[in-house]
């Protein structure tokens, strides 16, 4: 026996097929969907072709220049090194150079003053044989002579050379007129009379000659 079906589970039914057509996506609503995946892929692809090169390489960029920092410092550092070495072994070189000078300054100034002691012994033994010498004058002279001539063989070793004033043309680099004398004899500006003896070592003028020079000569 067949049993007819309510009008109640009919209307049932017949709400539960519209419910699913609802919920089932339709083919517009899926559409449309994919069309605004596509739309935020398209933007997403336009903003990062919209970027410059530099923000895209920002990263790469940092780290090299991060790199490249080190790098320098590190240079730098070893540089500073290097200048502080130098400027050390400078100083050392120029405190030796300074000492050894003033070392060899000091042993030619010993050795100078040793030989005048010596030129002094010879004058205190000349006075002392003078004094108990009957002939006491000439004895004293002929001490002083040979005192004089061991005092000129000293500034010889040491490189001093009397200038020769006697009979020549006056020479203002190495000689002062202290006087001038009228004598038609002699030629104008010649020397006539050395008052006191100039020097020179090597080039140098350790002192000029003190001379008397002519006028009116020819």
């Amino acid at each position: 026996m067949s049993s007819t079906p309510s009008s109640e589970q009919a209307t049932k039914a017949r709400r539960m097929g519209e419910e699913r057509h609802d919920a089932a996506p339709g083919p517009t609503r899926e559409y449309e969907m994919f069309e605004q995946t596509d739309e935020q892929v398209s933007e997403s692809h336009a903003s990062k072709a919209d970027m410059q090169p530099e923000e895209r390489d920002a990263p790469a960029n940092v780290a090299q220049l991060q790199a490249e920092l080190r790098s320098a410092q590190d240079e730098a550092a070893a540089n500073q090194d290097k200048y502080l070495r130098a400027r050390a072994d400078m100083d050392n070189f120029k405190r030796r150079v300074e000492q050894r000078y003033a070392d060899e300054a000091l042993r030619s100034k010993n050795d100078l003053l040793k030989k005048l002691l010596a030129v002094r012994d010879n004058i205190e033994r000349a006075l002392q044989f003078g004094g108990a010498s009957e002939s006491s004058g000439e004895s004293i002279i002929e001490g002083v002579r040979l005192t004089q001539y061991q005092l000129d063989q000293v500034l010889t070793q040491e490189g001093v050379q009397a200038i020769d004033t006697q009979g020549k043309p006056f020479d203002p680099r190495t000689e002062e007129a202290i006087q001038t004398v009228d004598d038609p004899r002699v030629p104008d500006h010649t020397v006539v009379q050395e008052v006191r003896k100039g020097y020179t070592l090597g080039d140098n003028i350790l002192r000029p000659a003190q001379v008397i020079v002519s006028v009116g000569g020819e």
